[in-house]
């Protein structure tokens, strides 16, 4: 067994290192939106649709960011167990100049036609106009996020994760607080309703990027980034190392998330009822799915550090005892779920078929965890991570197109099967990445080093 599974105390001092400050992160961001969803249902079915659609093209550009940075985090956490910190900065810099330029992007889209991006996901007039709103005054998150997310994912590849618990852990009382005040009016401001969800959140994402800039221009010791790096041009040897390994994360993300919107228009289409379920049951999962993200983003450092540093059967190794703590933690996620399924759904004002709604897509959710946990550990963390993000990008983006997105329409829209079996075509996908990302790790030929020649890569063995 100790031939397959690690032993070593260090290798699990720094998974937990990284992975409890990011599971810490996200469960911070998931109880705002917990808190969003909660304080919206008080205003009924109309405000939670119009908040989860208008917050589509928001997801849209954070998953495409989410792409960017991955795949610059590709080169960082491998050039980081080299020990070459000049190439570090080179790569955030090129990293920033893009994301910049995407967020410029989504922010017009968002603030010149927001009828239209709403049209889109559903026909019920109500929502549009109440989401139109949403939509113009949150899209001013994107070039702050933008700047927040490259930044501390990118720290993160070289081991600085307590950064990021802190920024939203000071969002969180943030967004709360003017959450409250704006949505329902206290404290002499004015209330808003949903457009004052947004502001909220727009204030708390300044504050974010604030704190991240801060610490990284005058307090980081270890990259030590410098506004100046930001005027040197594109560095042609890494960008050309970014389009080969990191340019098909971006591509993934990009195409992954035009399926998640067309998943999400197919939704919109079932009625607000089954649209206000899914954001009580997106919240919910991503309560759960704390641990298997943390778990995820230690896997991705720790394998591109290992494999950085030429240690290539121990990243196999490594890999192969990820493979089986993912297993468990997709088991607890299911058993979480089925408990607390209940409980949550009682918190929110809504009519009682979306409360039948939500319950049923939460059994089925229950199930589709275990599946989630190993894709997103191994598939995400390990393979990516590895610079196998060829893959990855073949396999997330094939599966969406090919199995979620047509079981999904014709289960929903066509057949109108009941909302359980319709959320696990949905989910489609992540059942077949379980499969493809655990076949993949076992043959251990996914090891790829973005920092060496072609000639000197590994052998896959």
């Amino acid at each position: 067994m100790e031939k397959y599974i690690v032993n070593d105390k260090a290798f699990y001092q720094k998974l937990f290192a990284i992975a409890i400050p990011m599971a810490m992160q996200n469960l911070i961001n998931v109880a705002v939106g917990l808190l969003d969803t909660v304080m919206l249902g008080q205003l009924g079915e109309v405000a939670m649709s119009a908040s989860s659609l208008g917050g589509q093209l928001g997801f849209m550009f954070m998953i495409v960011n989410m792409g960017l940075t991955a795949g610059a985090g590709v080169l960082t956490s491998q050039y980081w167990g080299r020990g070459d910190v000049d190439n570090i900065r080179k790569t955030m810099s090129m990293t920033y100049k893009i994301s910049l330029t995407l967020s410029v992007i989504f922010m017009t889209v968002a603030l010149a036609v927001p009828e239209f991006i709403l049209s889109i996901y559903t026909n019920d007039r109500d929502v549009i106009v109440s989401g139109a709103g949403y939509l113009q005054a949150i899209s001013f998150t994107y070039l702050l996020s933008g700047i927040t997310m490259s930044t501390l994912n990118m720290l993160r590849t070289v081991g600085t994760v307590k950064i990021s618990l802190y920024v939203y852990g000071v969002s969180f009382f943030v967004n709360v607080f003017f959450n409250y005040c704006l949505i329902f009016g206290k404290f002499g401001m004015p209330a808003m309703g949903v457009v004052g969800a947004a502001i909220a959140t727009v204030i708390a994402r300044l504050v974010e990027m604030i704190i991240v800039l801060v610490y990284l221009l005058k307090v980081d010791q270890k990259v030590q980034f410098r506004l100046s790096d930001l005027k040197e041009k594109i560095d042609r040897d890494i960008f050309t190392i970014y389009i080969r390994y990191g340019l098909p994360v971006l591509c993934n993300e990009v195409l992954w998330s035009l399926g998640s919107s067309a998943l999400s228009v197919i939704m919109g289409h079932m009625g607000k009822e089954f649209v206000a379920a899914n954001s009580i049951c997106s919240v919910m999962f991503q309560c759960i799915t704390v641990a298997t993200h943390g778990i995820n983003a230690a896997a991705g450092v720790i394998a591109g550090n290992t494999i950085g540093e030429g240690k290539y059967n121990q990243a196999r190794k490594q890999a192969t005892t990820l493979f089986v703590i993912s297993i468990g933690v997709g088991v607890f996620s299911c058993l979480v779920t089925i408990i607390l399924k209940a409980p949550l759904v009682s918190f929110y004002k809504i009519t009682s078929e979306t409360q039948a709604i939500a319950l049923e897509m939460l059994t089925a959710m229950a199930f589709v965890n275990i599946f989630q946990a190993v894709a997103s550990i191994n598939m995400f963390g390990t393979l990516r991570g590895g610079g196998d993000s060829k893959f990855v990008a073949v396999v997330d983006v094939g599966s969406m197109w090919l199995l979620s997105v047509p079981l999904g329409w014709i289960a929903g829209l066509v057949l109108n099967r009941p909302a359980g079996v319709v959320y696990i075509c949905l989910k489609a996908t992540t059942i077949f990445e379980c499969f493809a990302s655990a076949f993949r790790i076992l043959s251990g030929k996914w090891v790829k080093d973005v920092t060496r020649s072609e000639s000197e890569q590994p052998r896959n063995t």
